[in-house]
């Protein structure tokens, strides 16, 4: 048998091997523009959404600290209410006193009598004063001014240089905060104040008297 000769082996597709992906093209022209555009349109749409978001919770902070701001405007009057109730109660108390007082006075009620009576009500608000945190100042006489809580209303010639600056009378009464530790109302006073003598002349610096002696007459 004669054997018929063979050609070249044709090679077979390797197995599982496709067609080959083509990439796609790049869209170009119009297609190009409408995919920017669409892209640009969400993210625009998410920018509003983003801003609408941030208002509803600035809105929604403002709403909290308007609450916060009416319940702290509440707690502070009330607080001052609980602090003021007591110096508000003597304030009745003393008014009460002095129209009683007053009602009761006998026919005779002379000056000193009067001014004794003032001192004791002035006594009373002094402590009224003190139960509320404030301490009254009196300035002594004889004292170094002080202009942490005094001030001067005046001065008072000094009469030796010893008394140069200090309280020579008081005007009125201070007052000091125990509390913050600081004078609410300075004590007026007035001050001394040592205004020297001019220099004196010395002697044998001015003009030389005239002799009055007579002259003696020839016998």
């Amino acid at each position: 048998m004669h054997e018929e000769p063979q050609g070249p082996a044709e090679e077979e597709p390797a197995a599982g091997a496709g067609p080959q992906a083509v990439a796609p093209e790049p869209a170009t022209g119009p297609d190009r523009l409408d995919e920017l555009a669409q892209r640009l349109g969400g993210e625009l749409a998410g920018l509003r959404a983003e801003v609408a978001r941030e208002h509803h919770r600035a809105a929604a902070r403002e709403q909290v600290i308007d609450r916060l701001h009416d319940e702290n405007q509440r707690l502070r009057a009330g607080e001052r209410l609980l602090l003021l109730r007591p110096l508000l109660t003597d304030l009745q108390r003393l008014r009460h006193d002095l129209l009683r007082t007053a009602a009761g006075l006998p026919a005779g009620f002379d000056t000193a009598a009067a001014a004794d009576m003032l001192r004791s009500y002035a006594a009373s608000l002094e402590l009224t004063l003190e139960r509320g945190g404030v301490t009254v100042l009196v300035p002594v006489p004889g004292a170094a001014f002080d202009p942490s809580t005094q001030r001067a209303t005046g001065t008072v010639p000094a009469v030796d240089p010893g008394q140069e600056g200090t309280v020579a009378e008081v005007v009125l009464d201070g007052y000091h905060d125990v509390e913050a530790g600081r004078t609410v109302v300075p004590a007026a006073v007035r001050v001394h104040r040592w205004l020297p003598d001019p220099d004196p002349v010395l002697a044998g610096t001015g003009p030389e008297p005239t002799s009055t002696t007579q002259p003696t007459p020839t016998p």
